[in-house]
C-alpha cells in the first residue's frame, strides 16, 4: 500500500506545478535552461565535505568528484551519474543519495558533472564518462566497478554498458537503474495515459532536450534510447520503476525484452511511485534504497 507521505508528495508537487517546466519547448525552453544553467552549483554538500574525503578533477574542463570514507573504504567502486533531461545540473537530492550510498556501503564514489545540453551533446558526455571508467578501471577490478544512475542517467549508464560492449571492453559488475528515461522518442503507447498523472514530467520539453541532446542521431539510436540497443552479455541489471512515472512503461518493456532474451533482470515495481522517488525521503525510498544496497552488495 502507497504511503501516505507519499501521497502528500504528490499532492505538494502538483499544487506547485513543477510539471509546468517541462511543458516548455522552444526559445521558452532554452532561455529558461540557460537562466537556470548559470545559477546552478555542482558543488557536494556541506555535509559531504564534513563527513568524507573529496577529490576534485576535471575532464576538459568539466568537473568531476571523488568521494571515500575517511576509514578505509571497501574495494568496490561506484559510479553515479545523475538525472536531469540532460538539461539540468546535479541536486541536493542527488548528492544527499550519493552520501547514502557511502554511509550504507563504504564504498568510493565517482560522480561526473557531465555536460549539459543544449551546448553539448552525448558525444561530449560519453567521452568524459568514457575517459572516468578507463582511469576507475585502471584501479579496481571491473566486477567491482558498479554503475548507478537516476532518470537521464539511468539511462545514460545502459547505453554507455552497450557501448563498452560494441567495443568489446570489460562491463562493469552491476548497472542499477532508478526511473531510467529507455527511449527517448516516447512513443510508448501507454506514455499519454501515465502523463496525465505523473506529478513531475511532460513529455514536450524532455523530447526537445533529447534532440538537443542527440545532435541529430535518430532518437531510437542505443546512445540515445538504450532500450534498442544490445543488453545481452552486460554486467547485471537492475531496474527500480514507479507507476506514476512516464518512464515505467518503457521500464516494462525493458523487462519483457529481457525475459524474451533470457536475461537476468532485477525489476523493481512500486505502486504510485512518482518519477526518481528514490530520491526522496519517503518510506519507499528508504526501502527501495535497502534493496540497492543488498544488489551492491551481492
Amino acid at each position: 500500500m502507497e504511503s501516505l507521505q507519499s501521497r502528500l508528495l504528490k499532492i505538494i508537487l502538483k499544487s506547485i506545478g513543477l510539471k509546468r517546466k517541462w511543458n516548455r519547448t522552444g526559445d521558452d525552453l532554452r532561455h529558461y535552461l540557460e537562466q537556470k544553467q548559470r545559477k546552478a552549483s555542482h558543488k557536494p554538500t556541506k555535509e559531504l565535505y564534513t563527513t568524507y574525503s573529496i577529490t576534485e578533477s576535471e575532464y576538459h574542463g568539466f568537473p568531476y568528484y571523488e568521494l571515500k570514507p575517511r576509514s578505509d573504504s571497501k574495494r568496490k567502486h561506484i559510479i553515479f551519474l545523475h538525472g536531469g533531461g540532460y538539461v539540468e545540473e546535479i541536486t541536493s537530492l542527488h548528492w544527499e543519495f550519493v552520501g547514502k550510498l557511502l554511509q550504507h556501503t563504504h564504498y568510493s564514489v565517482t560522480v561526473p558533472i557531465y555536460p549539459l545540453a543544449p551546448k553539448y551533446n552525448y558525444k561530449h558526455s560519453f567521452g568524459m564518462l568514457d575517459a572516468i571508467y578507463s582511469e576507475i578501471r585502471s584501479k579496481y577490478k571491473p566486477r567491482d566497478i558498479i554503475l548507478i544512475g537516476d532518470s537521464a542517467g539511468g539511462g545514460m549508464i545502459l547505453a554507455f554498458a552497450e557501448l563498452l560492449k560494441e567495443r568489446n571492453l570489460p562491463q562493469p559488475g552491476k548497472l542499477i537503474l532508478l526511473s531510467p528515461g529507455l527511449d527517448m522518442s516516447f512513443s510508448n503507447p501507454d506514455i499519454p495515459q501515465i502523463e496525465k498523472i505523473d506529478p513531475l514530467l511532460a513529455t514536450p520539453a524532455i523530447k526537445e532536450a533529447a534532440r538537443w541532446y542527440s545532435d541529430g542521431l535518430d532518437p531510437k539510436h542505443y546512445l540515445i534510447s538504450p532500450l534498442y540497443g544490445d543488453f545481452e552479455g552486460l554486467g547485471k541489471i537492475s531496474v527500480f520503476t514507479g507507476t506514476h512515472d512516464i518512464c515505467n512503461p518503457d521500464a516494462r518493456k525493458f523487462k519483457k525484452m529481457a525475459e524474451e532474451k533470457g536475461i537476468e533482470l532485477g525489476f523493481y515495481e512500486y505502486p504510485g511511485m512518482p518519477h526518481v522517488w528514490t530520491l526522496f525521503g519517503l518510506p519507499e525510498s528508504k526501502k527501495a534504497m535497502n534493496q540497492i544496497i543488498r544488489v551492491m552488495d551481492e
